[in-house]
């Protein structure tokens, strides 16, 4: 079956919205820093500002400001050194340490510790120079006396992020993995300090030792879902999905209230585009966040993705009502109304679409439905009207023209306006396939196989293309060993698309082999209730003399689509 390309608006774009739970790995703790301790009640120094520190403290910060960071951490470590101002000392040592003069950056942070003890960032910073400096020691005494002072806060976890990030911006690598392994060592069981091991680990780009060391973190906190993600992360990161898969269904298993990992799971199944699972597990997560305005529209999306338009309505008004701005819902709620040939309804949904990022698309979707009232007129004056300001937006209108024509069976007109546009954006794959439909249409086979040609000339992935080739010279030739060729490698990508099952199973009953193309077709059916694939099917079980059950299928397509002209056609070839 050859499928058109604007009857639906293309779901699969919006996805990338939702799809957060990518295939690569934070390097960086995910908690926000914990402040240090309180600043505003301290006591500074009351230093009268003489005109030679003035001097200097305008020249460091125009120095920084112009990025001259060697300049800016001599003139501010002089003026903290002089002032004694924490606020000082702090300035001098983030630019000395910008800077790598590491030396400057130790002397500077030394006074900042000890004119703020209590800061956390102070020590962090002292640390850093030190192991830039090689004093690995004292880096580890500092960082046990840091942890002492944030066991006491209770803040032990987010210490251990802490010191991850630190010693990841550490040059020495080897030195910063041994500190941090002194650091694991004093709560050998603490599944915070295996954690940020592993942040480190990702740091250093050892995801194999970086993975071991979250399956330990598992094992001390068996339900910690920031570590499950931080494993998923790896998984993906190691391009590994049948893994990442299994390890996400086994942690569910094990935690089905773990809402932030199913949503995870269930964006990493529409990355793999297995959308019936999806919408499984956004249905169970909706299900523990009802109010969660971001979930009930995945599963509208979701719903419409497989047809289950009924559900996708449910969800995409009650995604409305929780984000009334939402206007791509109102676009898709038309879209479901149009389906269900509803069009006085979709009208009013496209209608209500603002001026803004989705009214372009809205107002096309508004044309093509006046057609299918009827209004063939008043549809092309609406499409006549909307200007378009770019390449892409000329090739939607052109197909929102071809549509409302081919729909209206003016196949002349519908290439016209297609060889116009091609014109206007040559090589465009979507116009060069709407042609290939048009021409098809008109019997012009060889501009069908030219345009399609030459589609997979420069895509040769395309498996619109291949299907639509495929499909084409088994309906109107006897090339059937080419469209063989073509439809495997179709189905090859994309193994459960009922189009492509339909033209293969079509393809194996014009072969003769009505029992193969019986398994197909039924396949197809079962993935999509289309009236052509039903025609199909019923056809060849007609043929192999299964009338009773030819009819069935027939009887039942003809309840969903009574005007189908496939469908009517098949039914009167064998039954006039």
């Amino acid at each position: 079956m050859i499928i058109s390309r604007f009857n639906v608006i293309p779901v699969l774009l919006t996805f990338s919205l939702l799809t957060a739970c990518a295939g690569t790995v934070q390097t960086e703790p995910s908690h926000e820093a914990t402040p240090p301790a309180a600043k505003a009640e301290e006591t500074l120094p009351k230093v009268s500002l003489q005109p030679e520190m003035l001097y200097d403290l305008l020249i460091g910060e125009i120095a920084g400001q112009r990025g001259q960071i060697g300049v800016a951490a001599e003139t501010l470590g002089k003026v903290a050194q002089q002032t004694r101002d924490p606020r000082v000392a702090e300035r001098a040592t983030l630019a000395a340490l910008y800077a790598k003069r590491y030396d400057e950056a130790l002397q500077s942070a030394r006074l900042w510790v000890e004119l703020r003890p209590g800061d956390a960032e102070a020590r962090e910073a002292m640390i850093s120079a030190l192991l830039e400096l090689d004093r690995v020691a004292e880096a580890k005494s500092h960082f046990e006396a840091l942890f002492g002072l944030e066991e006491t806060r209770r803040n032990l976890d987010q210490a251990y992020l802490r010191a991850a990030a630190v010693l990841g911006r550490a040059s020495n690598r080897a030195a910063a993995i041994d500190v941090m392994q002194s650091l694991v060592a004093l709560n050998p069981r603490s599944a915070s300090a295996h954690f940020a091991m592993a942040h480190l680990m990702v740091r250093g780009g050892d995801l194999d030792k970086a993975l071991a060391t979250i399956d330990e973190v598992l094992k001390l906190r068996p339900n910690w879902e920031e570590a499950a993600l931080f494993k998923a992360r790896l998984l993906l990161a190691q391009k590994d999905p049948n893994k990442t898969r299994a390890f996400f269904e086994s942690f569910l298993d094990s935690n089905p209230r773990a809402t932030n990992v199913r949503l995870n799971y269930a964006r990493f199944l529409i990355d793999q585009k297995e959308w019936q699972k999806a919408l499984v597990e956004f249905k169970r997560v909706a299900a523990d966040a009802p109010d969660d305005a971001d979930t009930i529209y995945a599963v509208g999306l979701l719903s419409l993705q497989n047809n289950l338009l009924e559900d996708a309505e449910k969800y995409l008004k009650r995604a409305l009502e929780l984000r009334p701005e939402n206007d791509q819902a109102r676009l898709y709620l038309g879209q479901v109304a149009e389906q269900g040939k509803r069009y006085a309804e979709a009208v009013r949904w496209y209608r209500e679409v603002d001026d803004g990022e989705y009214y372009f698309e809205a107002q096309l979707r508004l044309g093509v439905v006046l057609a299918r009232q009827g209004d063939l007129a008043g549809a092309r004056r609406q499409l006549d009207g909307i200007m378009a300001q770019n390449d892409p937006q000329r090739v939607q209108a052109a197909l929102a023209q071809e549509t409302i024509l081919r729909e209206a069976k003016l196949y002349r007109e519908a290439l016209e306006v297609l060889n116009t546009a091609i014109q206007a954006v040559p090589g465009d794959k979507d116009l060069l396939y709407a042609r290939s439909l048009a021409a098809e249409k008109l019997g012009m086979l060889d501009v069908t196989e030219h345009d399609l040609r030459e589609i997979l000339k420069h895509d040769p992935k395309n498996v619109n293309a291949l299907n639509a080739l495929g499909y084409t010279l088994t309906d109107r030739t006897t090339r059937f060993q080419e469209a063989l060729e073509l439809l495997n490698q179709a189905i090859e990508l994309k193994p459960d698309d009922a189009y492509i099952m339909d033209s293969m199973g079509w393809l194996q009953y014009r072969l003769g082999n009505n029992t193969e193309a019986v398994k197909y077709l039924k396949r197809a059916l079962d993935v999509r209730n289309d009236a052509e694939i039903a025609a199909h099917l019923g056809e060849v079980l007609w043929v192999m003399g299964n009338h009773r059950e030819a009819e069935s299928v027939w009887n039942s397509a003809l309840r969903e689509t009574p005007d189908n002209e496939a469908l009517n056609g098949v039914i009167k070839k064998f039954k006039p």
